[in-house]
């Protein structure tokens, strides 16, 4: 769906992500309302079936902290639903940026995500799959999202549908019926999470998935690192018995009451960092908007836009060292295109070179540092048709997670090798820059005198291997696949531009994630 086609009533203004069955666009409606719209890319009957039942649960949900939906279509040609549009990050992003939540704020955030499952139960739901990158945070409040494994209580189940194993209960993972204690237990790991910034799990849940499954399904638990006032909240929700684990209501309360009443204090509790992440993110989602609907009515009046931040490299961080503690954060997947390319080795640019024309110059961080990594292998398809081992090719394996990423065309999966490779966490230069034929649009970098050498060496490493493992992939943060390149050559010069047939929007987009402002 481009620009300006229409969901019922709803316009869309861009994609915001895509995933194994589905993919989620921003639309507005009529009267200015924005929306994300999920849409479901399979249409055999029984995704159709298992669409409307998602629709039908989700339809159930009233409250407060919760992304209700607005409208939808299960019978359309493409189904939809539309729910509300939060411009703001996740507790996972906001943890792996700013570090770990304060004990106070941490109540508050445990009473709006208490107060959301209190919704979900009374509507007749269990939500399945609770864990910090489904909560994201507005500074009025969380918001639990995501119902598309929710169960409702009166629906048999023959198999388990787990959530991230992470977080998810001892039961849920030996493959037992999910009850409301299933969702406190992941309650209480996400604020675990916030707290220490790791899953209660032995090993914070890392590690191959078959190990993951059994510490979970055993009850395998490390709460080292606990603040001792976050005891009495935290570890109840853990308990391995679903009996005597609290109810949301209860947790709700016992949050209520050390808060004072005080509903309004929240920007206090969160710590500057917390605060200056959930106003950055909401400055450039809602830039992003403007741009979008701009395209789609370029005649409309212009609305209003904030004022724009600095990038991540300029800001102040607690620690007084230009830089926040902790890993980098995942952010909200962008919308810009992926290709793969071949590469030119004229003048040491990536790709064909051709005179450009420069736009915006800057110098910046990406929001997320690029790791530049050496492929193993790549195969057309997606890396996880919905997650479902059983639907890959007979007798393929599923490829290795952390390591294996599907373009954003869902067309070629790239797996990297786990070892080598380079992470760039600043550029010299980042440029929109257009192609010389036709309207297109790509991103020039410019690597750092600290780097150029490293990127020398690594492409001519890279370009002496056999296809495929002459290629190089670009990843933004954890699992962004930006592109993939073909290395015919060591590249000396420094520069490199990422093509794959940009619009403007879509290559502004991208060169905000690597660090324009």
């Amino acid at each position: 769906m481009q620009p300006g086609h229409r969901f019922g009533p709803f316009t869309v203004l861009t994609e915001l992500a895509s995933g194994g069955m589905g993919r989620i666009y921003l639309a507005r409606s009529p009267g200015g309302r924005l929306v994300a719209v999920k849409t479901l890319l399979t249409v055999g009957e029984d995704d159709r079936r298992r669409f409307a039942r998602e629709v039908g649960l989700a339809q159930r949900v009233r409250g407060v902290y919760t992304a209700s939906v607005v409208e939808a279509d299960a019978a359309a040609e493409v189904p939809w639903m539309a729910t509300e549009y939060v411009p703001a990050p996740s507790l996972k992003d906001l943890v792996e940026r700013c570090g770990p939540l304060a004990p106070r704020a941490l109540y508050w955030v445990a009473a709006g995500m208490a107060e959301a499952l209190v919704s979900l139960h009374t509507a007749g739901l269990v939500h399945r799959d609770v864990k910090p990158s489904n909560v994201l945070l507005p500074l009025d409040g969380p918001r639990v999202i995501d119902f598309g494994i929710s169960q409702a209580h009166d629906v048999t189940r023959t198999e388990v549908a787990l959530g991230t194993v992470a977080y998810a209960a001892p039961e849920q993972a030996r493959g037992e019926p999910t009850t409301t204690a299933s969702d406190v237990f992941s309650l209480g790991a996400t604020l675990f999470h916030l707290a220490v910034g790791r899953a209660p799990y032995r090993d914070g849940g890392a590690g191959p998935a078959l190990e993951q499954l059994v510490r979970a399904a055993t009850g395998d638990l490390d709460v080292a690192g606990l603040p001792g006032e976050l005891e009495a909240l935290v570890l109840p929700c853990l308990a391995l018995d679903p009996a005597r684990r609290p109810a949301p209501a209860d947790l709700l309360a016992y949050c209520s009451q050390r808060l004072d009443g005080a509903a309004d204090a929240h920007r206090g509790w969160l710590s500057p960092a917390w605060t200056a992440e959930i106003e950055r993110h909401r400055t450039e989602r809602l830039r992003v908007v403007e741009e979008a609907r701009r395209l789609v009515d370029p005649e409309a009046p212009t609305g209003p836009v904030p004022a724009p931040g600095r990038t991540a490299a300029l800001a102040t961080a607690p620690d007084g060292r230009g830089r926040l503690p902790g890993p980098p954060a995942r952010r909200t997947r962008v919308w810009w295109a992926v290709a793969a390319a071949a590469v030119a080795v004229t003048g040491s640019v990536l790709a064909v070179v051709r005179p450009w024309e420069a736009d915006a110059r800057s110098i910046g961080a990406p929001v997320e540092p690029l790791r530049i990594l050496e492929v193993e292998s790549v195969r057309q398809g997606l890396c996880y048709p919905d997650k479902e081992w059983a639907q890959l090719p007979p007798g393929e394996s599923p490829p290795p997670e952390g390591r294996s990423f599907t373009s954003d065309n869902r067309d070629e999966c790239v797996v990297a090798k786990d070892t080598g490779g380079m992470s760039v966490q600043r550029f010299q230069d980042v440029r929109v820059v257009r192609a010389r034929t036709g309207d297109g649009w790509k991103v020039a970098v410019t690597f750092r005198d600290a780097d150029r050498a490293a990127f020398a060496e690594l492409t001519g490493k890279v370009a002496e291997r056999p296809e495929p493992e002459n290629r190089l992939a670009f990843v933004l943060g954890d699992d962004r696949l930006v592109s993939s390149f073909l290395i015919m050559s060591a590249l000396t010069g420094g520069n490199a531009e990422i093509t794959g047939e940009f619009n403007r929007n879509q290559a502004d987009a991208l060169a905000r994630a690597l660090g324009a402002p």
